[in-house]
């Protein structure tokens, strides 16, 4: 099984960055299938670059398997559906031949 890879862009000066870290690395703790969490802080070449090409104009946002799908601070439960709906859509493309 592919693990979810689940990208946190967050910028030094944003206050709800460590909110939204700490519930995506608490998700991953407790998750049962591989999920990797990475963070990209727009003070930085790649997360600057990301965010531009997102155009984001807000942190923090979280991309699951590269969709952007919070922008903002989401609940665990709200993370946790993303998941298992990126989970559910990998599942799938992988069981199908293209």
């Amino acid at each position: 099984m592919d693990p979810i890879y689940i990208e946190v862009i967050t910028s030094p000066n944003c206050p709800h960055s460590p909110k939204a870290l700490k519930i995506a690395s608490r998700f991953v703790s407790k998750c049962k299938f591989p999920v990797i969490v990475h963070e990209s802080s727009i003070i930085t070449e790649e997360g600057q670059a990301m965010a531009d090409e997102l155009s984001l104009e807000s942190t923090p946002a979280i991309l699951i398997n590269g969709r952007l799908t919070f922008v903002g601070v989401p609940t665990s439960d709200e993370l946790r559906g993303a998941v298992m709906e990126a989970k559910a859509k990998e599942h799938d493309r992988n069981t199908y031949f293209f």
